[in-house]
């Protein structure tokens, strides 16, 4: 009886410490939709780090100070709303997620507009050599079969 007590405690003392949050809501917590595209804008930044860190310091351009800026936030906020979504992993998917489908949009848009540059150009190098061509004032040779006796 005494372990039966025991265990219907154990069982309610985790129910109800699983309904407590790990970290509190923050008073002035940024919406999903704003979380998502301060990181998506944090994302595209990292690309660029990787790509050419040296310019971009060499800019002297800060770009943290930017992005809070831009979305109207600082960097508490933004730590103290991204430390309450990360701990819970369910919102944090769904914000993922809408940065995850802004940059598939944006990526689609890129490789379209690459494709219409890349047409252009074999347009331009096709009409150069059709040009070639026309301008080209001396007659092609034409050459006689050899007949064998």
């Amino acid at each position: 009886m005494k372990n039966y007590i025991i265990c219907i405690l154990s069982i309610l003392f985790v129910v109800v410490s699983c309904k407590e949050e790990a970290v509190p809501k923050p008073d002035n917590l940024l919406s999903k939709d704003k979380m998502a595209a301060i990181l998506y804008d944090v994302t595209l930044i990292n690309a660029v780090k990787g790509v050419n860190k040296k310019k971009l310091e060499e800019s002297l351009m800060h770009l943290d100070s930017y992005i809070y800026l831009k979305h109207e936030t600082d960097s508490l906020q933004f730590v103290s709303s991204n430390n309450y979504y990360a701990a819970n992993p369910t919102v944090y998917n769904e914000i993922y997620r809408i940065v995850q489908a802004k940059l598939t949009e944006e990526r689609e848009l890129v490789g379209e507009e690459l494709k219409a540059e890349q047409k252009r150009r074999d347009s331009i190098q096709e009409a150069k050599k059709l040009e070639r061509k026309k301008n080209d004032t001396l007659p092609k040779p034409k050459f006689n079969q050899v007949k064998k006796k």
